[in-house]
């Protein structure tokens, strides 16, 4: 039941009388054929800063019901008062859920869509553009950001508008940080500062932008290490706060913005101060933080961190009581709070962890720790790269460990060549010692030194060539091995995040998994029992149906194709029997696809069809991708070519699959060639010896994938 005070409702009905009398004016004023048209800005801003206001009610939403109450009340707001509406959305949702935040935006380029043009709404256009971009930057989703980034800079050139430019340094300084590119960032942030200063007008929007961005210098040059600079910025910003925060007293949201700006700043200091080993500096600056902004409606969150960073100090100054009282008050918090940031549960878990571990509780720091570690592994996973946010679990476990193995065998190698290089300056002193022993006895012994020093050098030489031989041939079992462990892992992980296969589909994936795996178990017998510089070994032959054949690896790949919203076609295909070693011609046929795969784009088409002959069939590829420039048709069929270019994706090439392919091929008296237009498709024509047949062509199947 909603109860409250006489005076609190009187006040309220105030309220509501002089909320209906500006709306009756609004309306009296307006004509009506123009109504939809026509902004009301001092209304509505004022009913911002009021929904901002309730902001401080323990009740978070009350200023969004708010909000709806007074538009849907107000039928006739123009496509100014909707931005304001949908900019305030934006912002209360930015660190709570991005996804409604990004609707929000969605929602303010909607109104404005067909107002870029006038000079009126432009200034907001481009700052709903900016906002989309930095909701983008958020979800890890750069490359769409920076799409945005780009509109809003071609309509802020044209208009000359220095706080637009303002605002593009700011944005462009955020993603140096969130890159972890310091020194840039602050920058941009120290080029966006003065762009405003210049101005001329120095409202409060302008004195907010402008004491963030300060901070903002300060936090990059701390993070980058330069803790001089940082302190100067800090008191720099400290000292713009306080020089303006008479001027916005009156206003209560504005009063409560400046003393937040305060507190948030004293937090930043204090962790400089921390990193540079002033710790009697830091714990009263966190306190002083804390009291500011753990009020309601203050920043909180920020008050969340500051603490923990106050329970980090007393762990490490072994004021344990302290800091597990603080520590449980921030659970407290946390479990107050209906979405929670899981990097301020991340940092509060290691800070259990490390509590529990130093009063010697190895068990409890343990469920902590483990705890830390699962969402740690998750927040990495969310802050990938977006080319890489659709690889499976599986796949990534893959290639985290073959990059371990690779670093170990990197520095094995070089341990072992500073250890021969040890050994060879060691010899060349002795040698140099007994040439300059035996001169003086014979010359006889000194021809025979001379002999035992080429030896030596041979030894060496002969070393160096074994090296490059092994490196040769580990470069060819990754390749070789890529395309079967990376269906894999695509099937694997299409079984993993889909439950609408039936039983009989997911036999037929479980049996393409077994497939994939024992070609790789294949490709790595024969690679091991033939270490000549990826020469390929012997034919093992045999009568195999090469339509079948060629069916059983497009369905293999179309779980890859299907990652980048691909379609393969499969058209004519007759029938054939060829005598050929089928591991090979597999290896064949994969390379092929997975190159087109590899080098067309998104949602393209790529179409597989053959011929034949009384003795020979053809199978033809064809991709809509980037083509093969004139200059590189030659060299792409050389071993360990430097014409291997990236995917459409960025996938690695490493320029050694379409010269695989061409031996095989030319080992089964076959032939490999294509016709490519650069910049549009390529098409790769494949010809083998094969039985005489009378069997009629049949019409392969269609794949959508």
């Amino acid at each position: 039941m909603f109860i409250c005070s006489i005076k609190e409702l009187s006040r309220w009905r105030v309220f509501w009388y002089v909320l209906f009398v500006c709306m009756l004016i609004e309306c009296i004023a307006c004509n009506p054929g123009q109504q939809d048209s026509v902004d009301h800005p001092k209304f509505f801003e004022a009913v911002i800063n009021h929904a901002d206001s309730l902001g401080t009610n323990p009740d978070r939403e009350r200023g969004l019901r708010y909000l709806d109450s007074v538009y849907i009340h107000f039928q006739h707001a123009g496509p100014g008062d909707l931005y304001r509406k949908y900019l305030f959305k934006k912002g209360y949702y930015y660190d709570k859920d991005y996804s409604k935040s990004l609707i929000y935006c969605d929602s303010m380029l909607y109104i404005l869509k067909d107002l870029a043009g006038h000079k009126k709404y432009t200034k907001s256009y481009v700052n709903a553009l900016l906002n989309k971009g930095d909701v983008l930057v958020a979800q890890k989703r750069l490359t769409e950001a920076f799409e945005y980034y780009y509109k809003a800079k071609q309509i802020g050139e044209t208009t000359h508008d220095t706080a637009f430019l303002a605002d593009y340094y700011n944005q462009l300084g955020m993603i140096c940080y969130r890159q972890d590119k310091f020194t840039e960032a602050a920058r941009n942030f120290k080029l966006a500062t003065q762009l405003r200063l210049i101005c001329g007008t120095q409202d409060f929007a302008a004195f907010s932008f402008i004491q963030e961005n300060i901070d903002n210098i300060a936090l990059a040059f701390d993070r980058a290490g330069n803790y001089d600079s940082a302190g100067v910025y800090f008191q720099k910003a400290l000292s713009y706060i306080n020089a303006n925060e008479a001027r916005f007293n009156t206003v209560a949201n504005q009063r409560r913005y400046v003393a937040m700006a305060k507190g948030i700043v004293y937090g930043n200091q204090s962790f400089m101060y921390l990193k540079k080993g002033d710790t009697a500096s830091v714990e009263p600056l966190l306190l002083e933080s804390i009291r500011i902004n753990n009020q309601p409606g203050y920043a909180n969150e920020d008050a969340y961190y500051t603490q923990l960073r106050l329970a980090n100090l007393y762990i490490n100054t072994n004021r344990m009581p302290e800091a597990f009282g603080l520590l449980k008050k921030i659970k407290s918090a946390l479990d107050s709070i209906a979405m929670p940031d899981r990097e301020l549960r991340l940092r509060w878990l290691k800070s259990e962890e490390t509590w529990y571990a130093k009063t010697h509780q190895p068990d409890k720091a343990y469920a902590f720790l483990k705890e830390y570690t699962y969402i740690k592994d998750s927040l990495d996973n969310r802050n990938r790269k977006i080319h890489e946010a659709d690889i499976s679990r599986e796949f990534d476990n893959v290639a985290r460990q073959q990059e371990i193995i690779a670093l170990k065998n990197d520095d094995r190698l070089k341990t072992i060549f500073l250890v021969i290089t040890t050994l060879f300056l060691a010899s060349v002193i002795a040698i140099s010692f007994l040439i300059w022993r035996t001169w003086l006895r014979s010359k006889q012994n000194l021809r025979l030194v001379g002999i035992q020093n080429d030896r030596l050098t041979t030894a060496l030489r002969n070393l160096e060539s074994r090296d490059q031989e092994n490196a040769a041939l580990l470069k060819v079992i990754i390749h070789d091995l890529k395309n079967p462990v990376g269906n894999i892992g695509a099937i694997a992980g299409l079984l993993l995040d889909s439950e609408e296969f039936d039983p009989a589909q997911r036999k037929a994936m479980y049996q393409m998994i077994a497939n994939a795996g024992n070609q790789a178990f294949e490709i790595i017998n024969q690679l091991l029992e033939n270490k000549n510089k990826g020469q390929l070994s012997g034919l093992k032959t045999e009568l195999t149906d090469l339509p079948l054949l060629l069916m059983e690896c497009i369905n293999l790949l179309q779980f890859k194709a299907q990652q980048k919203r691909q379609r393969i076609r499969v058209g004519r295909i007759p029938a054939g029997i060829a005598n050929l070693d089928r591991d090979k011609i597999w290896q064949l046929f994969t390379n092929l696809i997975d190159n087109a795969i590899k080098f067309s784009q998104e949602k393209s088409v790529i179409s597989i069809s053959a011929t034949r002959t009384d003795n020979t069939f053809t199978i033809m590829i064809k991709d809509k991708g980037i083509g093969i420039p004139p200059e590189l048709k030659e060299k792409i069929f050389e071993m360990h070519t430097s014409a291997g270019r990236p995917g459409t994706a960025g996938e690695q090439s490493f320029g050694l699959g379409l010269s695989i392919s061409r031996k095989i091929a030319e080992m089964h008296n076959g032939h490999l060639w294509f016709e490519s237009v650069p910049g549009k498709e390529t098409t790769f024509y494949v010809e083998l010896p094969c039985e005489p047949s009378k069997q009629p062509a049949v019409k392969g199947a269609r794949l959508n994938v």
